[in-house]
């Protein structure tokens, strides 16, 4: 792969709930997942991390605002990212058939963790 090209480094699919689900996981200056359930990119969510401070911030940037748990998925991968001694920051475009849904939002948390895109 060459130096500045945009190209997965990892695509797969996943069963959450009985959905198909398609992932495509990038890295560059900022991590960037991609977790789509309706062949759409959805909602993009902006994490962020301050090492100093060891906090974290969260914005949603394009689509639903009224949904805490894109943020919370998007927070829980924030600090995974950090434990991990990642600096890098993450963007996340989820598009979910069921976004307010608990279980739907922890099997994605699942899926990308076991594919461990901070390494």
């Amino acid at each position: 792969m060459e130096a500045g090209s945009i190209v997965p480094k990892q695509c797969f699919s996943a069963d959450i709930l009985g959905v198909p689900t398609d992932f495509a996981i990038m890295e560059f200056d900022q991590i960037m997942v991609v977790a789509t359930q309706m062949g759409k990119l959805g909602t993009l969510l902006q994490a962020r991390q301050d090492s100093l401070t060891q906090t974290y911030s969260v914005e949603v940037l394009l689509g639903r605002r009224n949904d805490p748990l894109l943020e919370v998925l998007a927070r829980q991968l924030i600090e995974k990212l950090a434990m991990a001694r990642c600096p890098k920051n993450l963007t996340i475009w989820l598009g979910l058939k069921d976004p307010s849904n608990p279980d739907a939002i922890k099997g994605i948390i699942a899926a990308v963790s076991d594919k461990r895109p901070w390494k």
